[in-house]
């Protein structure tokens, strides 16, 4: 049997394929990010089939199918028992009965009611993923993710996850303001970014006494019945391939905090890969990065850059107000640009033209620019703000 572990991934490779566009932002070919939309569980336990929908999947890796074996892009893993399925080097081996661009079909998943199971799905073409997360449907009683949030990127990543099940806070949760690791809760990042190769990297989990714990640890916030909350990695982040980027696909673990072993009630999710968006604003006259919240002299000229995550497409706007003349309307509109970014069209970053700014003597000017982008799968949404000062010496 082979143990689902962090050094697995290693050397898969990262190169960005773009896509077509058709229209505005239409339906890319092979080369897209995949994206799961539902997983259903069907046969018996120990011989589950599981029928995947969704789009982007791209080709099946082998050239014939039915197959029994192992793939390059298509994983299964049990948190129950620590197994992985159906990927290049495990023992236990999946059937992969059918592949098209938005249905997989795969039998002979070994595993149990209430165990949860992680999926991750590569697209042959871009070598971009999609992950799934879910507990075998079973009458016990489980934890339930209904949501989670990921905000920010790299060391500060935020994590809310909302549901129920959780159980209070364990008692080797880490002091406030340090960072650790728990049996409890464990996030598998399948997109780790080593330049031109991806490998898989984890974080925050203790493993039960039969994993080694993660040495990239997690900043525990809060934990509650419904909501647990992290606020970055600790640890090694940023060694090796230890790195999160906005847009990754993920997968977390939960399981309740009164569990003495991995085989009690837990759940997973995965995340699709969305689009995500970026604000900066660079101050022209003096050369520096201006700070959202900050304040620049009147008269200095900046400039406004969107970047979006570099593997996902996104159409969309971001407009630029300043306070009105007195009596004048309180806001007014100083830029509009519409764009689109992502590997269709080569960049991922779009800069809007060079503005003056203004004010006047003990009266600020009020400067607020919002985005706002639309990806191209399922659900993706992409939205930021920024705001800054302009006042007079």
């Amino acid at each position: 049997m082979t143990l689902f572990n962090r050094n697995q991934r290693a050397g898969l490779q990262c190169a960005i394929a773009g896509f077509l566009l058709t229209g505005v932002l239409g339906h890319p070919g092979s080369a897209q990010t995949p994206q799961i939309n539902s997983v259903q569980f069907s046969g018996v336990a120990g011989n589950y089939t599981l029928t995947l929908k969704g789009s982007g999947f791209g080709s099946p890796a082998v050239s014939q199918l039915p197959f029994t074996g192992d793939v390059p892009n298509f994983r299964v893993g049990n948190s129950t028992a620590f197994l992985e399925s159906g990927y290049t080097g495990d023992a236990l081996v999946l059937t992969y009965n059918s592949w098209s661009n938005s249905r997989i079909v795969v039998s002979g998943l070994n595993a149990q009611p209430g165990n949860a199971i992680t999926i991750a799905v590569w697209n042959q073409a871009s070598q971009h993923a999609a992950t799934w997360g879910g507990a075998i449907p079973t009458s016990a009683s489980t934890p339930q993710i209904t949501s989670v949030d990921l905000s920010g990127a790299g060391a500060s990543l935020q994590i809310l996850v909302n549901g129920s099940g959780f159980g209070s806070a364990p008692s080797t949760m880490p002091a406030p303001g340090s960072s650790g690791v728990l049996n409890y809760f464990r996030f598998t990042d399948f997109r780790a970014h080593c330049g031109a190769t991806s490998s898989l990297f984890e974080a925050g989990f203790q493993g039960w006494g039969v994993l080694s714990p993660d040495s990239v640890t997690l900043y525990y916030q809060s934990w509650s019945d419904s909501q647990i909350v992290v606020s970055g990695f600790g640890g090694t982040y940023g060694q090796g391939c230890a790195t999160y980027q906005a847009g990754d696909p993920v997968a977390i673990t939960v399981y309740n905090s009164a569990d003495t072993s991995s085989s009690g009630s837990q759940t997973a999710w995965g995340g699709p890969a969305l689009a995500h968006i970026a604000i900066t604003v660079q101050d022209l006259t003096t050369g520096q990065p201006i700070s959202s919240g900050g304040t620049i002299t009147a008269g200095d000229q900046f400039q406004v850059t969107v970047t979006g995550s570099p593997e996902f497409d996104c159409a969309g706007q971001f407009v630029v107000t300043a306070l009105g003349a007195p009596g004048a309307p309180p806001s007014v509109l100083v830029q509009f640009q519409a764009f689109i970014i992502g590997p269709a069209v080569g960049t991922n970053s779009v800069a809007g033209s060079v503005l003056t700014s203004n004010g006047l003597p003990g009266d600020a000017n009020d400067w607020k620019i919002s985005a706002s982008c639309n990806g191209a799968t399922q659900n993706s949404f992409a939205s930021a703000s920024f705001e800054f000062l302009s006042a007079v010496p």
